[in-house]
């Protein structure tokens, strides 16, 4: 099992109290077999108010979260194509008008929720906290980052 590491724990405490303007969901589509698309997503992008932004992704390893500070989409569109040609994409989707993030535009995060072991907080899994309103991310190693609402 691993564990979100200091860094990364930084990236999501520096979010918390931040208020959220816009959320971006990167899917990552696979078309190598065109009998079996493969669409999972890779990463979601939170934009706050003031402009910064908290990106939650897939480990290197696809086995835990990561989360990254920033996103450059148009970097890594280019070196999917070097790399893959046209066989796979990354293609971003502004998600706030979706029903899963209509609730929560313009909320402000109260915390995110992490599971613990020893004294180390593992990354299979978080809970953004809006208050009354909260949103998980889990992982899965076929399909990618999986979001969903949170009910206690």
């Amino acid at each position: 099992m691993s564990h979100f590491t200091d860094h990364h724990l930084k990236l999501l405490t520096s979010a918390e109290g931040k208020t959220l303007k816009k959320v971006v969901v990167y899917f990552w589509v696979n078309r190598f077999d065109p009998d079996a698309h493969v669409d999972l997503i890779d990463n979601v992008e939170l934009v706050f108010t003031d402009e910064t932004t908290l990106v939650i992704t897939t480990n290197e390893e696809g086995t835990g979260i990561d989360t990254l500070a920033d996103f450059n989409f148009e970097e890594e569109k280019a070196h999917l194509k070097q790399e893959f040609g046209d066989k796979i994409k990354m293609i971003p989707i502004d998600a706030s008008t979706t029903k899963m993030w209509t609730d929560v535009i313009g909320e402000t995060i109260e915390a995110f929720e992490l599971s613990k072991e020893d004294s180390q907080f593992l990354n299979d899994a978080l809970i953004i906290s809006f208050g009354t309103e909260k949103r998980s991310v889990g992982i899965s190693p076929n399909d990618g980052l999986i979001i969903d609402y949170w009910e206690e």
